[in-house]
């Protein structure tokens, strides 16, 4: 008798991967965000949790040791905003490059990459006018073919937000296929049957459908299952990779669908839910050994499916469109709709309205100013929009503004006018943000982070118009109301925003107190979106610099005055003269008004100036330590005075000598101090003092990690950190190994070639050392 043949099922799960723009736009430096500690920012955190943890996603023995990792992105479906790719190529090139390569494997194995792009800066696309809306759209499909290379052919909408108009742009974007939730679809049509309505149940998330635009456009559409996804994103799936391939085996065998597929926030892979990127490695494993089901993505199951059937979806509250969180929607982002996150129950989303209304009387009058001047300076022989659509690199950080207008041919003051109109009309769009509405209160972060973004749009606005932008905002902004009295209204807020320094002036403080602290080689030009050109010392109370915005293109004289050198004060004068438009602004600043992240980078400073012992001075420290720890012995007493403070300090001095020194160039000589020091800080050392010297450890084996990625893995290398876990371990500090794992491991599975002269033995020993549960044979 034949065996019959077991027909897999297609499975799709997408990730939508997303962080709003954070940057200060002054500057374009992220703040401290105290609430993502141990992390500088939010971004890092979340970075840490899910975007590189996807990258290198473990598998484990029963005893917990990795038996492989997983590149998640290799078989999940995704997006990821670019706004967030921008930020992440700057800050972790190696996580980008690992999810660009994700996609390349996945086209190699299903014809079509698993990527998508998605809409630039999540903006609602039917709140958008029809221009802004075809830039959001366009800005995303540039940056993703840019990123990816290769064009998108599909594309996530924020919130999953649309409407007839925006089927039409799509449509003429050249976008093929979006994934929608089931709930915005109210009927379809079955070929050779009349529509049918849905009756307020979900749409069929087992085929693709068409979607017809107001001008006849038409597009595909999935529709993702709804419960896999409510299960994934609140039901905690992602805990059992078992219990969630038993959840898709019951709906493969009750349902018989061809496709089983849905969508949630990325984040849910990590961060929302810790491990969960684990439990989708688990789950891709058991997929593949496993003859149920086989992982696509959209594009290519579109391929061999295409939709026949019509789907047609509702209207939304004033028929403004829907979304996929909001039930009445798209109504969360600009009335008082019900939504909301969080938040007391006598709370209200009233300010809604007049936030959006602020926005919205602000663009028109920012897009006349745009409209008239670039026509002025091309002689009407430029369309406006299109060169605004044209303006994707720059926005996406893929190009710098000067190369960007170089074939213009504009002169210096014409080239700086469409600088600033360019950028503010970034700013514009930054301004609509969907973030700034989703949540409960327009004092949160996010709303203040869109009327930040307001503000400077109107600010590189303001000079080419006499009209006063400012008061035409703040007038709808004083209608937008907190929910707490103290917080005040929208203008208060933007009123607070504009005390906040010039860009120019920041950076020049930062010169400044780079070069009171710093060694001369720590010496630092740049500042966020500033360069110093000139950096000159008058006399003992004076400092002069000149400075240049990179995407404004202006070009400050900054002169910082102290009024008391010889005094152990942080004030300064900073008179910040704009050579391009000669208008001037004086600011006195107190050490209270250094920002928290700039802090940061001082104290590095300092620590790096001060808070290192040469090869003698450690010698030195080793035979105190030995001495100390002798005369302790069998006494009734510890010496916990002075003298205790000044060990534990230098102690900590020492080990964080070993890497700034290098810690290759001195660690034969240097091995058995470092493990005196050690002795040391685990017999007398209080618990902060450990936990000092397990964080400088984490930091360093991160730093170290980077370096075997840079120049790959030589013996002397790997013998260090054979010795160096030794040590530590024999003294009880567990290093976070994470990011030496994920650049050890594909040298373990043949990924990567070792240099000629590489020892394996030493690349095995050092798996082991790192808890892997493999070897080279």
């Amino acid at each position: 008798m034949k065996t019959q043949h077991k027909e897999k099922t297609s499975l799709i799960f997408h990730g939508h991967f997303y962080q709003p723009p954070r940057e200060n736009p002054h500057t374009g430096i992220i703040g401290k965000q105290l609430s993502a500690l141990p992390y500088s920012d939010w971004n890092e955190r979340i970075q840490a949790d899910c975007y590189n943890a996807n990258t290198h996603s473990r598998y484990l023995s029963g005893v917990r040791r990795i038996l492989s990792m997983t590149n998640n992105y290799e078989y999940l479906s995704f997006n990821f905003g670019p706004t967030l790719l921008s930020w992440m190529q700057k800050n972790h090139p190696y996580t980008y490059e690992l999810i660009l390569d994700a996609d390349a494997r996945s086209e190699q194995r299903l014809g079509y990459g698993n990527a998508i792009a998605q809409a630039y800066n999540h903006s609602i696309l039917p709140l958008c006018t029809k221009e802004d809306a075809r830039t959001q759209i366009l800005w995303g499909l540039d940056d993703f073919s840019h990123r990816f290379k290769r064009e998108a052919l599909g594309l996530w909408l924020p919130e999953t937000a649309i409407n007839k108009n925006v089927v039409d742009l799509l449509a003429q974007s050249g976008v093929r296929f979006v994934i929608l939730s089931p709930w915005q679809c109210r009927s379809i049509k079955e070929v050779g049957k009349p529509i049918a309505s849905l009756g307020g149940k979900p749409a069929p998330y087992g085929r693709p459908f068409l979607l017809r635009g107001a001008q006849g456009s038409t597009i595909y559409a999935f529709f993702y299952n709804h419960q896999l996804a409510e299960g994934i994103s609140f039901g905690h799936y992602l805990r059992d990779a078992d219990l969630l391939y038993h959840r898709l085996l019951t709906i493969k065998r009750e349902e018989r669908q061809s496709l089983i597929h849905t969508a949630t926030d990325g984040e849910i892979y990590g961060h929302h839910e810790p491990y969960g990127d684990m439990a989708l490695a688990a789950l891709i494993k058991k997929v593949e050994a496993r003859d149920d089901f086989t992982i696509t993505n959209y594009a290519a199951y579109l391929s061999n499916h295409p939709a026949q059937d019509e789907a047609f979806l509702h209207l939304g509250e004033e028929e403004k469109g829907t979304s996929w969180s909001c039930s009445h929607g798209v109504s969360r982002w600009y009335k008082n709709c019900g939504c909301h996150t969080g938040g007391d129950d006598s709370w209200n989303q009233n300010w809604r309205t007049p936030l959006r209304k602020g926005f919205d009387t602000l663009r028109e009058e920012l897009d006349t100013i745009y409209v008239r001047i670039v026509q002025r300076l091309f002689d009407d022989q430029q369309d406006p929009w299109q060169l605004l659509n044209s303006f994707a690199t720059v926005a996406s950080a893929l190009t710098d503004m000067k190369s960007f207008l170089a074939p213009y041919a504009l002169s210096n003051e014409d080239e700086l006018t469409l600088a600033n109109l360019l950028i503010g009309q970034q700013y514009k769009h930054f301004c609509y943000t969907s973030c700034g509405w989703f949540f409960n209160d327009i004092a949160g972060i996010e709303p203040r982070q869109n009327i930040t973004y307001a503000l400077m749009a109107l600010q590189l606005y303001q000079r080419y118009t006499e009209k006063d932008l400012l008061a035409l905002l703040l007038d709808d902004l004083a209608q937008a109301k907190a929910n707490r009295k103290q917080d005040g209204n929208g203008k208060d807020i933007a009123l607070q925003e504009l005390k906040a320094l010039p860009g120019e002036v920041e950076a020049a403080l930062f010169y400044i107190l780079n070069r009171k602290v710093a060694q001369e080689n720590d010496y630092s030009n740049e500042y966020g979106y500033f360069f110093l050109d000139q950096y000159t010392k008058q006399d003992t109370h004076t400092q002069v610099m000149k400075i240049t915005n990179k995407l404004t293109l202006s070009t400050y004289l900054c002169t910082a005055t102290d009024p008391n050198p010889e005094k152990s004060t942080l004030e300064y004068t900073i008179t910040a003269l704009d050579l391009n438009n000669q208008t001037q602004q004086s600011f006195f600043l107190e050490q209270d008004m250094i920002p928290l992240r700039m802090r940061d980078l001082l104290f590095e400073q300092i620590e790096r100036n001060f808070c290192i012992l040469d090869e003698a001075q450690i010698k030195c420290l080793s035979s105190n330590l030995f001495h100390y720890d002798s005369l302790a012995k069998n006494i009734p007493y510890l010496p916990m005075g002075s003298l205790y403070q000044q060990l534990i300090g230098s102690s900590l001095s020492a080990i964080k000598s070993l890497f700034m020194y290098g810690t290759l160039a001195m660690w034969n000589r240097y091995k058995d101090d470092f493990s005196m020091t050690l002795d040391f800080i685990a017999k007398f050392g209080k618990q902060p003092d450990r936990q000092m010297v397990a964080s400088i450890f984490n930091h360093e084996m991160a730093i170290l990690a980077q370096k075997f990625q840079t120049y790959g893995l030589h013996n002397k290398s790997i013998r260090f950190v054979l010795e160096f876990l030794v040590i530590v371990r024999n003294h009880n500090f567990q290093p976070d190994l994470t990011a030496l794992q994920d650049v050890v491991y594909p040298y373990l599975c043949m990924q990567k070639t070792p240099h000629k002269n590489t020892d394996i033995t030493l690349i095995n020993a050092l798996g082991e050392a790192l808890n892997f549960d493999i070897a080279i044979h």
